[in-house]
Parts: C-alpha cells; structure tokens; sequence
C-alpha cells in the first residue's frame, strides 16, 4: 500500500503540476505568438482555468470552482485547451474549451482528468483518465467526446500524452501493476507496449514521432527511490539524470536529429531546478535559489521555448516561459499561477 499511496499523492501533485507534454516543432514564421496555458489560484483559493496569448491572459473559468488547463493546441483560428473543473459536488470534470466555449467530456459522477489534446482534421482527440466505481483509475482518451477506455479498472492508470498519426494513435502513461509500482507504456490503437518491468516506479508523460521513430520521456525510481528522469527511443531507455537527486521531465520534443527534454532536477536543497537536457547536455533555466520546474517545450526554428514556474520570495509560484534561457514572466507572484503547455504559431 505504500507504494501505491505514493503514487496517488503523485497523481494529485500533478494536477497542478503537469504539462502536457508532448510539444510540438515548429520551422518559424515571419509573425509568431506564442500561446501559454496554465491556472492561477485566486483569492478564494479556486485555481482559474486560463491561457495567455503574447502575454495576455484568457481566462476559461470564472473561479467559482477549481479548475486548471493543462495543454493547448491552436489549428486554424482555433484555439483548443484541455482541462479539468470541479463541480459543486467536488468531483472534476474532464473537459475542453474551444474558442473558450467549454465542452465536457465526463458528467462529475466520477473524478476525471483531461491531460492533452490534439486536433486532427476534423477530430478532437483529448488523453486522460476517469475513475470507476472502484475509484480506480482507467487510461482512456475521448474521440470527438466517445470514450475509448485503454484499461479495464482492475488497477490504477493514468493518460498523460498522446500523438494521431493517420489512423493510428498513440497515448502514453502508466499502470499500476500487483505489487504497487507504476509501469511506463504506451498504447498503439489501444494495444499496450510495456517500457519498464515494474520493479520500481515509473511513468511516461509525453511522446512524440520521428518518422518510425517512437519517443517516450518519464521518470523511473531508482533502488534509493530517486526518480531518473529518462526518455525510450523505440523501447530503448537514455537516462539523462544520474539518480543522486530526484527529478522528473514532462515533454519532449525531436527536431531533427536531435533530441529535448523539459524538466526539472532538485537540488541539495530541495529546489527543483528548472531545465532542458539536448542531447542529453542539460540547459538550466533557475538557479535553484527558489523552487522551479519546466514542463513543456517548443523548438521553432532556432528558438527554444520551455514553459513552467519559480517561487518567488513568499512562496508563490510564479508562470513564466524561457525563450532561449531568458525568463518572461506570465503572472505578478500575488497568487500562486503555473504554466503548463505551449504552443506556438
């Protein structure tokens, strides 16, 4: 039970935390906006479901109940965030807003999480999990609001990120596996490909395609229970952290031949250190004096872009993005805000 407990406190962590997590790469253009979503906590202590645009800031929910946004996609003129918000009961609903026009994909008879989004044609396809009666957690994603469950309920799983190529598609988490570890897969059309044995805890957070090529990033504990941050090409693992200090990793991006990772690693201290690793060589974004974490990225055309927070001196968290190392600040540090996807057009 320890370990699953554990892992369940990992799973409410990362509903303020998490990115989503695959990032796309884009070649450049004459005009660029960068999108930003993220949640900021209000006076009321209610999270607010928002993006900024060039800074501006959308807000998605009026803060009534708990919300979050936790990845963005733009297809056209269209702006496409997926989510959570609690209902009065305090369950979360699973949802997406288009053009800020929310669509529900859960009705809050159970907890449910919307961790990512991609727009595909005409098709909306958004990962995530639901509970069951059990209150287990069951991997799914919603086709244009169907369902597709990815595991039975019989034990805990997650959905964190996911890619359509063609007719297929790839979504990227975890399974809690009999002795209480979480075991990193992805799913093909809804056929499980194991990426560890379940001897320790791991997760997968974001994958992304090159060409044949299969990219998995996500943490894996060590025997002394530090998480390494990794990422599996094809099933092969490259370890980027070395276990002294836990640290976690969110996105990847390939852009060409090489690869990004966005993440943070702590500190003797206990900060998280935000930072990217390029192949494998890490970029730090803070200096560990206050507490950071990255996690999505963006390379467009030789800019790379990395979205998280830092604390400031009372303790908030602060959105902000790097662009090319230099940090710009999304929200003032008055009330707690993070930043997690980005997209840029």
């Amino acid at each position: 039970m320890k370990n699953l407990l554990v892992y369940c406190v990992l799973a409410i962590a990362m509903l303020s935390l998490t990115n989503c997590r695959k990032s796309p790469v884009n070649k450049g253009d004459t005009t660029t906006d960068v999108y930003v979503a993220g949640q900021e906590i209000n006076a009321a202590g209610n999270g607010i479901a928002k993006y900024w645009k060039n800074g501006v800031a959308v807000n998605l929910t009026n803060g009534t109940y708990f919300a979050g946004a936790n990845a963005i996609v733009v297809n056209g003129g269209d702006v496409y965030v997926a989510g959570i918000e609690s209902k009065a009961a305090g369950n979360d609903i699973a949802k997406y807003w288009k053009n800020g026009v929310a669509v529900n994909l859960t009705n809050g008879t159970y907890n449910a999480f919307a961790s990512d989004i991609v727009v595909s044609g005409s098709d909306v396809y958004v990962a995530g999990y639901e509970n069951n009666a059990a209150r287990y957690e069951i991997a799914k994603y919603w086709k244009n609001g169907v369902a597709v469950n990815l595991t039975d309920g019989t034990n805990y799983a997650q959905a964190w990120a996911m890619v359509v190529n063609g007719n297929d598609v790839f979504v990227a988490g975890h399974e809690i596996n009999a002795a209480g570890y979480g075991v990193a897969k992805y799913w093909k059309n809804g056929v499980a490909v194991t990426l560890t044995n379940g001897t320790y805890n791991a997760q997968a957070f974001a994958i992304v395609l090159n060409g044949a090529d299969v990219y998995v990033v996500g943490t894996e504990t060590n025997a002394a229970g530090k998480e390494i941050v990794k990422y599996w090409k094809n099933g092969v693992a490259v370890n980027l952290t070395d276990g002294t200090y836990s640290a976690q990793a969110s996105a990847i991006v390939v852009n060409g031949s090489d690869v990004y990772v966005a993440g943070y690693e702590s500190n003797p201290a206990g900060n998280g250190i935000a930072k990217y690793w390029k192949n494998g060589v890490p970029v730090t974004l803070t200096d560990g004096t206050n507490d950071a974490g990255a996690f999505a990225i963006v390379v467009n055309g030789s800019d790379v872009y990395v979205v998280g927070y830092e604390t400031n001196a009372v303790g908030n968290r602060i959105a902000k993005y790097w662009k090319n190392g230099v940090a710009v600040t999304l929200t003032d540090g008055a009330h707690t805000a993070t930043a997690t996807s980005i997209f840029i057009k």
